[in-house]
């Protein structure tokens, strides 16, 4: 059995998914898959989970706003490639999917991404279950062929479509990871019956070294998530490594330092450049990203080198020093939120952001105030202002042009709640003088805030500090 130390699994405690969460996941996953083999049996439906819950490598989200990502399979069986093109099996999906949500009275419309159909959980909990289309791989029984519309023949039936195979990728995964054998020991300890124990209760050392390596990723790009290594490379290569190498390792921390360090020796080839392969499917390209553009493959290589400094531990005078190096490498650089963002997360009614969050541009608000039909003047944050002002926010940002501005309003106070007007939603612009801006009224005593959000593609890359609006 490995050995952890205190400090680690202090460290593990702060990432892992609570079990409330991991049984709500469990619980939506399964309310779409009844509803959708039940009303939509004709198609054939089979859905499964794949992805960081499947294989017990989730993580908490990186920021209190953020989101669970539940990847989900929905095969069709009732049709193949020869019969239906893949924009076609995508509505078929979205049938179905649109069906769930309205019967469930959702708050979010699902929405049409490039590969999945997306249901969004705005509440607590904050889920986001992405579903993708696909029909079973002609010939090939766990292989499936999977919607995705950047590829050229979308429209039509064809043979190529990109093709995965989740059900052996995470047979493959398992295995190398000994979950069976963890889950036999944690059975006995717990005195309870193996089939009676849930896999997300086991953790064996490769998952728990994976959730770290992937936090390791998510502070390190913070600023730049276009850019950080996916997940499913993160675990692909953690698993090899550990295949090779994680036999007759007595410490967790010899693990981590192995691992972090040989990763990179089971990188692939491809028409001359690295890239990572599906190791049960070779046709699986699953860096796809590193053949476009060779950014992405250098910024993997600035990852695994900071990774593996900063998980060898034997490299630091004292462990003291070496487990404060790495504490600082799994914590957000920008944790220390100001008074107005720790204000307004309190408030009950103040809704979490709508879109997946991958914060990398810096956005900020300007506003004006107007009397009386005058002129507009600049108007400082936090400045107390009498009712009947008028005012203007505007969003600062670089290269707005392909992005959506959105705006949130949340207001305090009785005056705004005796009337039903205490918001908290999202709202679009006004367009004036051909610029995208929010145009509100102080109409009720209270502290009132304004937040602007950017939006491409239902990803959120950016959004500002509350701006606050004291009503006297």
């Amino acid at each position: 059995m490995i050995k952890y130390s205190k400090q680690l699994m202090e460290l593990l405690k702060d990432i892992e998914v609570p079990d409330s969460d991991y049984e709500k996941a469990v619980s939506r996953y399964e309310a779409v898959a009844n509803y959708i083999n039940n009303h939509f049996e004709q198609y054939g439906p089979e859905l499964f989970l794949q992805g960081s819950f499947k294989l017990g490598t989730a993580i908490k989200p990186l920021t209190d706003d953020g989101a669970y990502d539940i990847d989900i399979v929905c095969c069709m069986k009732a049709y193949s490639k020869k019969q239906i093109s893949q924009n076609r099996l995508k509505k078929v999906v979205g049938e179905a999917v649109v069906s769930y949500a309205n019967a469930n009275s959702m708050k979010e419309e699902p929405h049409d991404g490039k590969r999945c159909w997306t249901l969004s959980y705005v509440d607590e909990h904050n889920f986001h279950l992405d579903i993708l289309p696909s029909v079973v791989n002609d010939g090939w029984s766990n292989v499936i062929a999977f919607t995705d519309k950047r590829n050229p023949n979308y429209y039509d039936i064809s043979n190529n479509w990109n093709i995965s195979n989740p059900k052996d990728y995470y047979k493959w995964f398992i295995e190398i990871s000994q979950h069976s054998l963890y889950k036999k020991q944690f059975a006995a300890v717990q005195m309870r019956a193996i089939e009676k124990v849930p896999d997300y209760k086991v953790k064996t050392p490769l998952q728990r070294a994976i959730q770290l390596f992937k936090r390791h990723a998510e502070v390190m790009f913070e600023n730049d998530m276009e850019h950080k290594p996916s997940s499913i490379i993160i675990t692909t290569l953690s698993a090899k490594a550990f295949g090779t190498y994680g036999s007759n390792i007595e410490s967790f921390e010899d693990l981590l330092s192995i691992l972090s360090n040989k990763l990179i020796l089971f990188l692939d080839r491809e028409n001359g450049k690295e890239c990572v392969k599906n190791p049960v499917n070779q046709n699986e390209n699953l860096s796809e990203k590193w053949m476009n553009d060779n950014t992405y493959y250098q910024e993997f290589l600035k990852w695994q080198k900071k990774l593996s400094e900063d998980f060898s531990f034997d490299r630091y005078e004292t462990r003291a020093f070496a487990y404060s190096n790495l504490e600082g490498s799994l914590k957000r650089k920008h944790s220390i939120i100001s008074q107005n963002e720790r204000n307004v997360l309190a408030i009950p009614h103040h809704k979490k952001p709508k879109w997946r969050l991958k914060l990398s541009k810096d956005v900020r608000i300007s506003a004006k105030y107007k009397l009386n039909g005058g002129i507009f003047h600049p108007l400082k944050n936090g400045t107390p202002l009498m009712k009947q002002v008028d005012l203007r926010f505007e969003i600062q940002a670089d290269n707005l042009r392909s992005y959506d501005i959105f705006w949130q309003v949340t207001n305090t106070g009785y005056e705004a709640s005796s009337v039903g007007q205490l918001r908290g939603d999202f709202y679009n612009s006004d367009i004036i003088e051909g610029k995208r801006v929010r145009t509100e009224s102080t109409k009720y005593k209270g502290d009132h805030y304004v937040e602007a959000y950017i939006v491409k593609d239902e990803i959120c890359y950016g959004k500002s500090e509350p701006f606050l609006v004291i009503v006297v």
